[in-house]
C-alpha cells in the first residue's frame, strides 16, 4: 500500500505548477501552504513575479523559502503571457522528465482541490490538454466577467470552431511536448492564453474539460485583465478580419461606382457585369492577400486559395446577375444602391461558406467535457 501511495505521489510530482504574480498579497502565501497540505509537500511550484511593486516582495521571500519553489522574476512587467513563457522556458531546462505544467492564479481564485483533481486527471490523459472550466451563473459572476466570458466563448465558437465552456480560465493543465512550441506563440499578456486555444486545435492536440468551482473574491477586484486593452488584443485576430473585410468592401463599391459611370454609354447591356467583375477582382485580391499576410499569416498555401478563388467567382457572377437584373426589370435606378444590398446578402452567406469551408481545418475538433 505505501509502494503504491509513492508511485502515484511521484506521479503527481512530475507535473510542476506555475503561478504567475503581479502584486500578491497574502493570499500567496495561503495558496502555497494548501499546495503543501492538499496537494503534495514536494511537487515543484514555479512562481514568477512579473514586475510586481517593491512591498510586495516580502510575499515572494516567504513563497521562496519553500525548498520545492523556484521564484522568478522581472524587472518591470511584462504581462502574463510573458511570464508563462519565462516559466515554460525555465521548466524546459531544468525539469527535462516532467510530463507536463499546471498554470495555477495566484489569487486564490483556485481551489486546492480542483488543482489536484484536474492533475490526477492529466496523468491519465498525459497527451490531452485539460482546462479547468468554470460555470457563471448569474448569482456567482460578476458582470464584467460574466459577460466576458460568455462574449468570448460565442465568438471562438462561431468563428474558430471551438466549443469550450470556459475560455479565459487560467487553470490548464499542458503536456510537456507542448511548452517548446508555446514559447513561440504570439502574445505577451491575456491574449497569449487565446492564442494557445488555437495552436492546440491547429495541432490536432485534445482539449477536455473538467468542471471547477467558481470563485471571485471581491468582485474579482484583484484581477489584472484590462477590459478594453486587453479584449482588444484577445479579439485582433477578429477585428483585423473585419477590417479587410471593410476595406475590401470599400474598394468594390468604389471602382464598380467609378466604372459604371464610364461604362454605361460604351455597353448599355453589359456595363453593369463588366464592372462587377473588375471591381470584385481587384477588391478579392486585396481581401485574399490581406487576411493571408495580415490577419491569418498563413505562411504557406493551401487548398483555401482554390476553394476560395471558386467562392469568390460564383458570388461575383451572383452579384452581378443580380444586379444587373433588378435594374433591367424593376424600378429601381441607382445601382450602387442596389450592388450595397446584394452584396450584403452574398457577404453574409460567403462568411458562413469561409467558416465552414474554405478555411476550416481538416483536423480541428470540438473539446470534451468531463462530468462530475
Amino acid at each position: 500500500m505505501a509502494s503504491t501511495i509513492q508511485k502515484s505521489q511521484n506521479k503527481i510530482d512530475s507535473v510542476i505548477i506555475v503561478i504567475p504574480s503581479l502584486n500578491p498579497d497574502q493570499k500567496l502565501i495561503e495558496l502555497m501552504q494548501r499546495i503543501r497540505s492538499s496537494i503534495s509537500e514536494s511537487v515543484p511550484v514555479v512562481i514568477v513575479n512579473d514586475g510586481s511593486d517593491p512591498e510586495t516582495h516580502l510575499f515572494f521571500k516567504k513563497a521562496a523559502s519553500d525548498d520545492h519553489c523556484q521564484v522568478l522574476t522581472h524587472e518591470e512587467n511584462g504581462g502574463k503571457g510573458k511570464a508563462l513563457k519565462t516559466a515554460f522556458d525555465y521548466i524546459l531546462n531544468q525539469y527535462p522528465d516532467s510530463t507536463g505544467v499546471i498554470t495555477v492564479d495566484g489569487d486564490g481564485q483556485h481551489t486546492t482541490e480542483d488543482v489536484k483533481r484536474c492533475i490526477e486527471y492529466f496523468l491519465s490523459n498525459p497527451e490531452t490538454v485539460i482546462l479547468g472550466s468554470r460555470h457563471f451563473s448569474k448569482s456567482a459572476t460578476p458582470l464584467r466577467s460574466r459577460f466576458g466570458n460568455l462574449f468570448t466563448r460565442k465568438l471562438i465558437s462561431n468563428l474558430n470552431g471551438l466549443k469550450l465552456t470556459d475560455t479565459q480560465t487560467g487553470l490548464r493543465v499542458l503536456p510537456y511536448s507542448t511548452l517548446k512550441d508555446l514559447l513561440n506563440i504570439e502574445g505577451e499578456r491575456y491574449e497569449y492564453e487565446m492564442n494557445m486555444l488555437f495552436y492546440f486545435r491547429d495541432h490536432n492536440i485534445d482539449i477536455e474539460e473538467i468542471p471547477i468551482e467558481t470563485i471571485y473574491i471581491e468582485e474579482n477586484k484583484s484581477s489584472h485583465f484590462n477590459p478594453l486593452i486587453d479584449s482588444l488584443k484577445i479579439y485582433s485576430v477578429f477585428i483585423k478580419y473585419s477590417l479587410s473585410a471593410l476595406v475590401s468592401f470599400l474598394i468594390d463599391i468604389a471602382l464598380f461606382t467609378l466604372l459604371v459611370s464610364l461604362l454605361r454609354s460604351v455597353l448599355p447591356v453589359s456595363y453593369i457585369i463588366v464592372s462587377t467583375v473588375v471591381a470584385r477582382v481587384s477588391s478579392a485580391s486585396f481581401n485574399y492577400l490581406s487576411n493571408r499576410y495580415l490577419v491569418f499569416k498563413a505562411k504557406k498555401r493551401n487548398t483555401s486559395v482554390y476553394k476560395y478563388s471558386l467562392l469568390f467567382g460564383i458570388e461575383m457572377f451572383l452579384s452581378g446577375a443580380i444586379v444587373q437584373g433588378l435594374i433591367l426589370y424593376t424600378a429601381l435606378e441607382t445601382e450602387w444602391m442596389v450592388k450595397i444590398f446584394v452584396d450584403i446578402i452574398i457577404f453574409c452567406l460567403g462568411f458562413f461558406v469561409q467558416k465552414n469551408w474554405v478555411f476550416k481545418k481538416e483536423h480541428q475538433k470540438d473539446s470534451k467535457q468531463v462530468k462530475d
